[in-house]
């Protein structure tokens, strides 16, 4: 029951300090999406996707129809 409570008390202090940073880059040479995974103010992790090849995939479909 005492760990219970511990863990339970540490995974809210964790929630309170952890959120999701989202930005899309978008100029004439980039269209991407980052993702940054923050923690008590500093970045944890980052990651960028490269989109141009999700909006060519579409134009192909959009041709189709």
């Amino acid at each position: 029951m005492l760990f219970e409570n511990l863990e339970r008390k540490a995974m809210g202090l964790i929630k309170r300090k952890f959120h999701i940073e989202t930005e899309l880059v978008d100029s004439d040479t980039e269209l991407s999406l980052v993702v940054k995974s923050v923690f008590d103010g500093k970045v944890v992790t980052s990651h960028k996707q490269d989109l141009l090849p999700l909006v060519k995939a579409f134009k192909k479909w959009e041709s189709k129809l």
